[in-house]
């Protein structure tokens, strides 16, 4: 097998390669005031998802909201990335997919309304996520564990990381209900998964040359060590920023991750973006149809930020807009990073619960 890496090569924010720029969203952010705004796009009378059989029109929380008045936060992890390593070919190194009893396979359903607009933000639980799941329950996955598989967006000690810290580091405010969930995953919420990383793309999910040397095998890819280590019985798939200009292998790598994930018995829960790097959403638009597809949860942060201002990003059009994860704070959910936060807690919740998980 054979890899190609980009050698440090840093120009505006961006990787170069073969004279191609490929746009990273994991760069250096600044700090200033937080600013105001408007309506707040959350619902305080948040409930769960309920159990709906595959085949049923979407249904769930609306959080488009009033038009946000413009603002800006710029508030965000810092860290530059400075080097690439992308890999040209697509191989899950040493990995064995061992015998089981086969799942059902996915219908492909004609559902018009699979649109970034129409579904909501939070996910359904299907009878074949619902089966996948008491698949992996079989073969040994902890229930009480879930997985990262992501980029910047997806690393600690922003994303999720504070539910595991304590009370001190959130409030949750009208969502007080959502900290039976905190307690059921104790532990999943700040662990830093071995599939996650600055500049991180579905590719390199698959490489052993992201892999964590000191903990993952020779052979073995971030992806594959990442469910040896922690064997979660739900992993969120949240990749697609790197991947902006990669649209012709996108599809086809999530899928593959998928298969791995499912054919281990691990339920994977999807998610859209929040930015547009591509320039017409196609990258979100391939994750909609995949969560279709293949009939898994989907978690449409796009949708959850379009009230926000400014999208809920920054300057650089991709970065997260900061503040302290209260949910009692108007002021708060005005920030890209508190939904993200809040959303994502609420679609850990909505499916534990549609999984009936224990």
């Amino acid at each position: 097998m054979t890899w190609l890496k980009v050698q440090n090569i840093k120009r505006s924010g961006r990787w170069c390669a073969a004279g191609v720029a490929l746009v990273i969203a994991c760069a250096a952010l600044q700090t200033a005031p937080v600013a105001a705004g408007g309506k707040v796009p959350v619902d305080p009378e948040y409930q769960p998802a309920p159990r709906i059989p595959a085949g049923s029109p979407p249904n769930g929380i609306d959080f488009s909201g009033g038009k946000l008045q413009s603002g800006r936060l710029l508030m965000a992890p810092a860290g530059t990335v400075t080097s690439a390593r992308l890999s040209m070919q697509l191989e899950l190194s040493g990995m064995q997919v061992p015998d089981s009893q086969p799942l059902l396979p996915a219908k492909i359903l004609p559902r018009p309304e699979y649109t970034l607009e129409a579904m909501p933000v939070l996910p359904i639980v299907s009878e074949r996520a619902r089966q996948i799941y008491a698949h992996g329950l079989a073969r040994g996955m902890n229930p009480r564990a879930f997985s990262k598989i992501g980029d910047c967006m997806s690393v600690p000690p922003y994303f999720l990381a504070p539910f595991d810290v304590g009370l001190r580091r959130y409030n949750l405010g009208p969502y007080s209900k959502l900290q039976s969930t905190i307690d059921f995953y104790d532990g999943s919420f700040g662990r830093k998964s071995l599939a996650v990383s600055t500049g991180f793309t579905i590719t390199a999910a698959f490489s052993p040359m992201w892999s964590d040397a000191g903990i993952c095998g020779a052979n073995e890819s971030p992806l594959g060590c990442e469910v040896r280590v922690n064997r979660p019985s739900i992993a969120l798939l949240l990749l697609g920023t790197n991947d902006a200009h990669n649209g012709a292998f996108f599809g086809a790598s999530m899928q593959r991750a998928i298969d791995f994930l499912v054919e281990r018995g691990i339920l994977p829960v999807l998610a859209t973006k929040a930015d547009n790097l591509e320039g017409d959403d196609h990258i979100n638009k391939i994750i909609l149809g995949l969560a279709r597809d293949n009939q898994l949860p989907l978690w449409n942060f796009w949708r959850a930020t379009r009230a926000l201002p400014d999208y809920g990003l920054v300057s650089d059009g991709f970065h997260l807009t900061f503040a302290k994860n209260r949910f009692n704070d108007r002021e708060a959910l005005k920030a890209g990073w508190v939904v993200r936060n809040l959303t994502a807690l609420q679609t850990i919740d909505a499916v534990r619960r549609g999984l009936d998980a224990r």
